[in-house]
């Protein structure tokens, strides 16, 4: 009985012993299975096949950054990419508010390649170049005409081949007649957040906030501290062209103008990730600032955040076209020392619960962005070289010589800036006498004399070293921007005939100094 017992008990402990080895070994296999048809597995055997087997082998490294930008290819993420070290400096660069070239930007009209923008502290202001100098010949070649029809006239930005890091530049400045040979290295400079912060008119400010990037908030809240000192009681924030960059410093810059937690955007990730809220973390030092906001169609991401906060709180009403409407979220993962990954990570929701989507469409008929509250359509800023409505490439190139011709005489004979409607005046007279006739086309002739002539005063005052002066000229041309201001103040108007006097900052200073209350009498 008990040799019974002991048989039976060694007949189970050796089943189990059977069946245990028998599932280890079927476990051991397909874990061979599974490693060797697995996704890591099956991207190393790829790679390691094409490198052994192909006749055209590329270099491993070569491979792998293929294998990496091919996978972020199929997320369908337009904003996802593998990033070199120098994309990735420079992603991170632009979040902090930095920039790194030459700090120009060129433009061709018709026959003539100009300088349309300088960037302040760039290599291109060290050099004290200016916008409507003239590019002759970059490191000795001469600049080709180009094809007037393929550059669209002069509303396209086109990149120079021969422009490089260092680059020896023949310009040539129509106001003075003077010849200029200048080198530029390419370097790195600061480009602040805030740019144009003036006051049009004795109780509004304006600030044009032009990125989010880090610190941004700090700069937005200095700006609007000297407007306020300056006589502003209510503002406009312009997020026209403003791009976005960090989102928590986007968070920080609404909450500038709104209530200790109130909410300001949600945050989630994949499906099934909690909701994040993003709220004030302090009251707003200028909550109760009355102000008008500014959006067009670059108007996105991080700006979107700001205006959609201020919009849902009824802190602002917006002004201009539909966002661009990009309410996703980007990080950059760094994967070796020389890549790294920049993917989207998040979407972000309105304080009302609204995900945006990517605006489609023109003017009043365009889906998604956010809508303004008050709509004008070309809501951008005006160009100062850009060609006239309706006008061609030629149309802008002579636009161009009359405004350069006429404001180099003003330069030369040292006409005042002030009063500056006599100064138009005097511009508007010398360009319609030399643009001579158009025969039958009276209208175009006069856009031709109008756009030339603002171009030209422009000119004269940048020269003069005159900056506010141009913004508050501007403003009158500006649609968006002068219905903001009859936003905030019905009938309002911007200060820019005979602003050069009306709005010095002494003039604010002795007004105050003396007791006398701030009001926009002085408006026309």
């Amino acid at each position: 009985m008990t040799r019974r017992r002991f048989g039976i008990g060694f007949g189970v402990i050796a089943g189990i012993g059977l069946c245990f080895g028998a599932g280890a070994w079927w476990g051991d296999r397909a874990a061979r299975r599974y490693d060797q048809w697995g996704p890591e597995r099956l991207i190393s055997t790829a790679i390691d096949s094409v490198r052994a087997n192909a006749l055209d082998a590329l270099p491993s490294d070569e491979l792998l950054r293929r294998a990496v930008s091919g996978m972020l290819r199929e997320l369908r993420d337009p904003y996802a990419a593998l990033l070199r070290p120098e994309g990735a400096r420079e992603f991170r660069g632009l979040l902090r508010g930095n920039a790194q070239g030459l700090g120009l930007t060129l433009r061709r009209t018709g026959k003539q390649l100009g300088i349309a923008r300088v960037f302040a502290g760039s290599p291109a202001a060290s050099a004290e170049l200016r916008p409507g100098d003239w590019i002759l010949r970059v490191n000795g070649v001469p600049v080709g005409a180009g094809d007037p029809e393929r550059s669209h006239g002069a509303t396209v930005n086109e990149p120079v081949p021969s422009l490089t890091d260092t680059s020896r530049l023949m310009a040539y400045r129509p106001l003075t007649g003077d010849t200029l040979l200048v080198t530029l290295t390419s370097g790195k400079w600061h480009v602040p957040a805030t740019s144009d912060a003036v006051m049009l008119s004795r109780t509004i400010g304006y600030v044009a906030l032009t990125t989010v990037s880090t610190n941004a908030s700090d700069e937005l809240n200095d700006a609007i501290d000297a407007l306020v000192d300056d006589g502003a009681k209510a503002l406009i924030l312009d997020l026209r062209g403003n791009g976005g960059g960090v989102l928590e410093e986007g968070v920080r810059i609404a909450s500038l103008f709104l209530p200790r937690g109130a909410l300001v955007a949600s945050v989630t990730g994949k499906a099934g990730a909690p909701l994040l809220e993003r709220r004030a973390p302090r009251g707003g030092r200028w909550e109760d600032l009355p102000m008008t906001v500014l959006v067009d169609a670059h108007t996105a991401s991080a700006a979107e955040i700001v205006a959609a906060a201020l919009r849902d709180h009824n802190r602002a009403m917006l002004v201009g076209e539909p966002t661009f409407g990009k309410g996703l979220v980007q990080r950059v993962v760094a994967l070796t020392p020389d890549l790294s990954m920049r993917m989207t990570t998040a979407r972000w929701m309105t304080p009302s619960g609204k995900l945006l989507v990517r605006r489609d469409g023109v003017g009043i008929d365009a889906v998604g962005g956010i809508m303004p509250d008050v709509f004008v359509p070309d809501a951008a800023r005006p160009d100062a070289m850009a060609t006239p409505p309706g006008g061609s490439a030629f149309t802008a190139a002579r636009m161009l010589r009359l405004a350069d011709s006429a404001a180099a005489v003003a330069l030369r004979e040292s006409w005042s800036t002030e009063p500056l409607s006599l100064l138009e005046a005097r511009l508007h007279f010398r360009i319609d006498s030399l643009a001579g006739p158009m025969q039958g086309n009276p209208t175009g002739r006069s856009v031709l004399i109008g756009e030339a002539t603002r171009l030209a005063t422009v000119r004269v005052l940048e020269v003069g070293g005159k900056p506010d002066v141009v913004v508050r000229y501007q403003a009158a041309a500006d649609h968006a921007l002068r219905a903001a201001l009859d936003v905030l103040m019905p009938g309002a108007q911007p200060l820019y005939v005979d602003a050069a006097t009306a709005l010095r900052p002494s003039v604010l200073q002795s007004r105050r100094k003396a007791g006398v209350a701030s009001s926009d009498t002085s408006q026309r």
